[in-house]
This record gives structure tokens, sequence and C-alpha cells, in this order.
């Protein structure tokens, strides 16, 4: 073989392999671009599925205040519940395919009959429902964040997001749980023996999971709602209207949740501004 024509063979070997990762960085590239708008979908998804899980919270509370007792809880409980059926409505036309998955088909049915028998019910079996439906809330979401691999994402610290829907939103749920049961006792003006030794396993539960997450605004406002319970909800008469402790506990709810929000929000902000850097308009 002449130089001209090994330097043509080489020339071509060259070009050959440099089409070729060309070629893959390429789909690289784009399986990076498909992975960041499945992120993104995901992330849009879980934010409200997160206000749905809310709202059932909030159903819990308020039908556990009417079911002792509470009757001016009533408008709130109705208006919670065309709140509950516009979030589901809503995202049953947005996301179609979720309407396959059989938590979600679970969620739907559980809460058409408890929306419907919650005022009915003995106060146990009312709690057990919500408590069993929103764990399935809880699971959907999970599911949803794996499937759409948002704990592959990290936050300001280089740490998995994924403690946001495996850690903050169950410290919610527990405070969630504390605001149901309160809210009862508040109602019905008596603590009964089985009420505060559940309510003091819950609230103690919920210290520990505070201290583990060592955040100076988490524990100011939940220090306050531990102690209305201990000076207004465990004893023997308390004189604390429902309403108002409901909205007591609401405020740590929240505080919880704003945290989940932001910090949601912040990848989503980042995910979008890197696909925009990748391909941009």
């Amino acid at each position: 073989m002449t130089s001209h024509s090994t330097l043509f063979f080489t020339s071509t070997v060259v070009l050959l392999a440099l089409c070729c990762l060309a070629y893959l960085f390429l789909i690289l590239q784009k399986q990076k671009q498909c992975r960041q708008q499945l992120q993104i979908d995901g992330l849009v998804k879980l934010n409200t599925i997160r206000k749905l899980l809310t709202r059932v919270q909030q159903h819990r509370g308020l039908s556990n205040g009417v079911l002792h007792g509470e009757e001016d809880l009533k408008p709130r409980l109705k208006k919670l519940a065309d709140s509950i059926d516009a979030i589901q409505q809503d995202i049953g036309d947005n996301y179609p395919g979720l309407l396959a998955h059989d938590r979600w088909q679970a969620m739907l049915d559980h809460w058409q009959r408890l929306a419907v028998d919650c005022t009915n019910l003995h106060v146990r079996n009312n709690l057990e429902q919500h408590n069993k439906l929103v764990l399935n809330l809880l699971y959907l979401i999970d599911d949803i964040a794996f499937a759409t691999k948002l704990h592959k994402l990290n936050n300001t610290h280089s740490e998995s997001i994924q403690f946001l829907w495996q850690e903050l939103l169950f410290t919610a749920e527990s405070i969630a749980q504390i605001r149901a049961l309160g809210t009862g006792i508040a109602a019905a003006k008596i603590c009964t023996r089985a009420e505060r030794i559940r309510l003091s396993y819950l609230c103690q539960s919920l210290e520990q999971s505070i201290n583990i997450q060592q955040n100076q605004d988490y524990h100011l406002k939940i220090s306050h709602l531990l102690k209305v319970i201990d000076n207004e909800i465990i004893i023997t008469r308390p004189t604390i209207k429902a309403g108002h402790f409901f909205n007591i506990a609401t405020e740590s709810i929240d505080m919880i949740l704003a945290s989940f929000d932001e910090q949601l929000n912040n990848v989503e902000y980042k995910l979008h501004i890197s696909t925009t850097e990748n391909h941009p308009s």
C-alpha cells in the first residue's frame, strides 16, 4: 500500500470515528433532553398531587371535628370536599396516563365513598378510612417520583431530593394526624384516656422527627403547637375552639409544605434553565 493510500485509509478511519462520536454525542444529548423533560413533567405532577394530599388531610381533620359535634366546621368541610373533587378532575384531564395507575383508581373509588359517608361513620372508622386514603396518596407520590426519575435529582447541597417526599411529606402527615385528633378532642370538649395516649405518642414521634431534621424554624413553630396540645388539648376539659386548634396545627403543616414547594420549585427552575441552555430556540 502506497503512502498516499495509507493516508487516505487513515483519514477515512478517523473521519468515520469522528462521525460515530458525533452520532453518539447526539444520542446522549437526546436521551438527556428526554430525561429532563420526564423529570420536569414529574415535578409538576408531584406538585399537583401534593395539593390534593393536603386537602384530603384537611378533610380528615374537619370531618373529625364535625363528628365530635362541631357544627361550625360543616361549611368548611363542604367547601373542601368540592375543592378535592375539582383537583381530581383537573389531574384526570391533564394527566390521562395516570388514570390507569392502580393507586390512583383506588384513591378515586375510596374518596367517592368516603366523601358521601364520612359524616355518618363512626369516629374511629372515619379516621382510619382517611388514614388509608392519605397513605395511598403518599405511596402514589413515591411511585410517580420513581417512574419519572426524580430521585436522581439533587438539591443545592448535592443531596437527592427524595427526602422531600420520603421525609418532609411524612412529617407533615404526622402533624396532620395530630391536627385531626386534636380538632376532634376540642370539638367534644373532652379528652379520653385512649386519645391522650395516641396523641402523646404522635407528639413524641413528631418531636423526634423534627430533632433529626435540625431546622430552627420548624422547632419554634412546632414547639408552640406542642405547648398548645399540652396546655389546652391533653387536659380533662379542653376549652380551645376546634376551628382555632385546627388553624394552629395547619400553620405548622403549611410551614413544612412551603419548604417542600420551594425546594421542588428550585429544582424545576434549574432543570428548565439547563434544558434551555442545551437546546436554545
